[in-house]
């Protein structure tokens, strides 16, 4: 497994050992631990929902399309890519969460991600990828076809122009 792919996978894996240790009952201390063991508001999560068709041969290519939700706002994308030892044909509905997402510019990218599957009718399915930005995909999907594969997929993800982008420029 290559490192990038085994930190991707790595973070995903939920960590919960978190302890207090016993403090004495002041109000000082009493706020102490209401401060460190409220959540924060977390103000809107960014995430994704998308559509993807596979078709394979020997090699796989995956496209598809998807809206990413980031700070109150939609904006359309593209996915572009595959892998090898791929055979059949599915269609992909999805969505996730984004991570580790500083700026909007650092979605766009290529993601990787290892993935072995086989599907016939329908099914669930679930994959964690990473771009060169250390930005993360932690995705759900539901799967319909037929198809057996496994691969290191790389999948390129790519911002659309928005429509008033394009009105602008012209």
């Amino acid at each position: 497994m290559y490192p990038r792919s085994f930190a991707a996978f790595a973070a995903s894996l939920p960590i919960c050992f978190f302890s207090l240790p016993a403090l004495a009952g002041s109000a000082a201390s009493t706020d102490m631990v209401s401060q460190i063991s409220a959540p924060k508001a977390d103000t809107a999560a960014t995430t994704i929902s998308f559509t993807l068709k596979e078709v394979g041969g020997g090699l796989g290519y995956e496209w598809g399309k998807g809206i990413l939700h980031h700070n109150g706002k939609d904006y359309r994308f593209e996915i572009g890519g595959g892998g090898i030892a791929s055979l059949g044909y599915i269609n992909v509905k999805g969505t996730g969460t984004v991570t580790d997402l500083a700026k909007l510019d650092q979605f766009d990218g290529t993601y990787w991600t290892v993935k072995a599957d086989a599907a016939v009718g329908s099914g669930v399915g679930a994959a964690v990828l990473e771009n060169q930005y250390g930005v993360k995909l932690d995705l759900k999907m539901q799967i319909s076809g037929a198809h057996v594969g496994a691969s290191v997929m790389r999948l390129r993800f790519r911002l659309l122009p928005d429509k008033t982008e394009k009105l602008a420029a012209q």
